[in-house]
């Protein structure tokens, strides 16, 4: 049961949480801050249980497009976590080395509330949150809907300060492979310095995320034009690796022309300094945004087990 409908456009300790607000009224925001863990969990209007959907922000850190996701995904029937895990109070300052035990922990946390569905579980993730997404899901059987804005295919160098020679994730003490920023003498873009990256073939390999794991289907979102990094590109060889592996759910791939890397959040300002322009942002961003509910509702809302 939703309180509020939108169709597509085109086409810590693990504290258990009790309160249900009535329907009719405003989605609830709780903050957690038990166990180590850093985030808001938002809850539906209409008593559960709801399927539940972990959210993961990009590079810029905090909790800000998580809270405002979330927001979204509770007006919509969803229970969702918005988790920060770099640049806040608690967490490590910078996206270096994060532990993906953290992640997981935010995922058990999400998938222990009593409002919520332990069998309907999805993850989305932005940016370094879509490289995360696809990562943690290829991980964790249990996500069984990943959508993932402007991804990479690949894990990264650090995004932390002076760009570390390091890798941006850990998982049991030990840094994952990682792709190495390329070298750029005239860069016209961040871009620039990823698709050098992708230069590098054994680094490139030893780093692809092993996304035939994946136990459910996955929507990629990017952005033609965009000059951060090129998740076009990125998204592409994520498809390319799960049709030679013979990936056995729904993929789908939209990629926006005129759009840049913020195509994940509906926004009236200018948002062409990350590529494409001004109006094919907006028409991507209200796009992408109504593909996302679309596709969550298509596999988590009615999914059976």
């Amino acid at each position: 049961m939703r309180c509020k409908a939108m169709k597509p456009a085109m086409m810590a300790s693990l504290l258990l949480l009790t309160v249900v607000p009535a329907c009719g009224q405003s989605p609830m925001k709780l903050e957690v801050r038990e166990g180590g863990l850093v985030a808001n969990l938002w809850l539906p209007a209409a008593e559960g249980p709801h399927p539940g959907v972990l959210l993961l922000g990009g590079s810029g850190g905090g909790i800000g497009w998580q809270d405002h996701v979330g927001e979204m995904l509770a007006e919509n029937g969803y229970a969702a976590l918005a988790l920060a895990y770099f640049g806040l109070e608690g967490l490590p300052p910078g996206l270096e080395r994060i532990p993906l035990e953290y992640i997981e922990h935010g995922l058990t946390y999400l998938r222990l509330q009593p409002g919520v569905d332990e069998t309907r579980l999805g993850v989305v993730g932005v940016s370094k949150g879509g490289e995360l997404a696809l990562l943690i899901s290829s991980m964790r059987p249990e996500l069984r809907t990943t959508v993932a804005f402007v991804p990479s295919s690949v894990v990264w160098q650090s995004v932390a300060d002076g760009f570390p020679d390091t890798s941006s994730w850990s998982y049991r003490g030990e840094e994952l492979p990682y792709v190495p920023y390329g070298e750029v003498e005239n860069p016209t873009s961040l871009a620039d310095y990823y698709l050098a990256g992708l230069e590098q073939s054994e680094a490139v390999a030893a780093a692809a995320i092993p996304v035939e794991l994946i136990g459910g289907p996955i929507l990629l979102l990017s952005g033609r034009e965009d000059s951060l990094w090129p998740s076009t590109q990125l998204s592409e060889q994520v498809v390319e690796r799960l049709e030679s592996r013979g990936f056995a759910h729904q993929v789908e791939h939209i990629a926006y022309p005129n759009a840049g890397h913020l195509i994940s959040r509906v926004r009236e300002d200018d948002v062409s300094n990350r590529g494409g322009t001004m109006e094919g942002n907006k028409v991507a961003q209200l796009d992408a945004r109504n593909r996302m509910l679309a596709f969550l509702d298509e596999h988590l809302r009615g999914a059976v087990p």
